[in-house]
């Protein structure tokens, strides 16, 4: 059997044990973003004003790749809306974003898989400078410590599945 093929029903499989199924397992990019709203304990208006800026395109693009209206925007913010009525734990939250950088999405094209990753890691810098819970701050505070250990964390997962790309080819 194809190696993708098995890590595909792994995936989805560890998805499903979560309560992710169907085209819900689609909308699991935007953990890494999820992660980063509330790095610092909050969630604030600019950091939801660029997430949902990102779902919005996300979903048409989604719909482009598909050639049709396959997902629907309202069913990406009842997916995500889980994730914001109260804090998800933190465990949860990674368990999803290591499933989420091995997700299908662009997964045959590494240049566009790749050019994803920039996109998603550029939104997750956005989302970390868009507000501040203090001023004034300090020359290196624009980002409190939990937004930056979050961002590399993120960070790391993604190069992290590059270079287990790289050692199974």
């Amino acid at each position: 059997m194809n190696e993708r093929i098995t890590l595909r029903e792994e995936i989805l499989d560890q998805l499903k044990s979560f309560g992710i199924t169907g085209k819900d397992v689609y909308f699991i990019d935007y953990i890494p973003l999820i992660e980063m709203i509330w790095a610092d304990g909050e969630i604030q208006h600019g950091e939801m004003d660029i997430f949902y800026d990102f779902l919005e395109k996300h979903v048409a693009h989604l719909n482009k790749m598909a050639g049709y209206n396959a997902f629907e925007l309202e069913d990406a913010i009842q997916f995500v809306s889980g994730f914001f009525k109260e804090r998800p734990s933190p465990e949860i939250l990674k368990s999803l974003r290591k499933l989420a950088v091995h997700s299908g999405l662009f997964q045959e094209d590494s240049k566009k898989r790749a050019h994803f990753e920039k996109s998603l890691l550029a939104v997750c810098l956005d989302i970390g400078a868009s507000c501040v819970k203090e001023y004034p701050y300090g020359l290196h505070e624009r980002f409190n410590c939990e937004e930056k250990r979050c961002f590399f964390e993120i960070f790391d997962t993604f190069e992290n599945r590059k270079v287990a790309d790289i050692s199974d080819a």
